[in-house]
């Protein structure tokens, strides 16, 4: 074979791997690769929704995008779980008796395509602890509203249902604030009058009288 002939395939060899070489460097710099703990946010054109609004941002869950050089940004969001710690004193029930709640909530962005947007406006670029203070401000606010629907006995005695019960009131102002609630768990219910003390003493002394009462008609 010539010399002519064997620059051919020579040129063409190195024409490819400059071509790889290029098309690396451009992924690099312009692909972006987002894991599933987070979003993309590529910002700087307008987007149609299919509710025919649009917006200045579009949004990727996992996969990957490409960043439209010169005009678009990218920004990341984390939808790792926040622990929030709910502490709220002298809060009134029904009964009018002054409640003290500890409870623990695990929150994170919403991953639902309708309420990021919300989230990305009120919290792109600000730190996880500042989120977890929105929510935690939130999720206390609606602890009172709720304490004060339901008697001590209600809360005493049922506080699956009054971690429901807020999960409910709550989920609207959350959602406005694209914050999703994972769970949320009651610790802890007491009073400085020792109210919901008295109550479980007296459910106690009854079901000892039942007992007693039970075992004296079996003899």
């Amino acid at each position: 074979m010539s010399l002519p002939e064997l620059g051919i395939p020579i040129l063409i060899g190195a024409g490819g791997f400059a071509a790889l070489l290029l098309f690396t460097v451009i992924a690099k710099k312009f692909l972006y690769i987002c894991k599933p703990n987070h979003v993309l946010i590529f910002s700087g054109r307008r987007h149609r929704l299919p509710d025919g609004t649009t917006r200045g941002f579009r949004v990727i869950f996992g996969g990957r995008g490409w960043r439209v050089p010169f005009i678009e940004e990218v920004h990341r969001m984390s939808l790792n779980l926040m622990e929030v710690r709910i502490a709220t004193r002298n809060a009134y029930s029904k009964g009018a008796i002054a409640l003290n709640v500890d409870a623990i909530a695990n929150v994170k962005l919403s991953s639902d395509p309708g309420h990021i947007g919300n989230a990305i406006e009120r919290f792109l670029g600000r730190d996880p602890a500042e989120i977890a203070l929105v929510a935690k401000e939130t999720l206390e606010g609606h602890v009172r509203g709720v304490l004060a629907t339901m008697t001590p006995e209600e809360i005493n005695e049922d506080r699956l249902k009054f971690a429901e019960e807020l999960k409910r009131e709550s989920e609207e102002d959350l959602e406005k604030l694209g914050i999703h609630l994972d769970t949320l768990k009651i610790q802890h219910v007491a009073d400085e009058a020792s109210y919901l003390d008295s109550i479980g003493r007296g459910a106690i002394a009854r079901v000892i009288k039942e007992a007693e009462m039970a075992e004296s008609d079996g003899e």
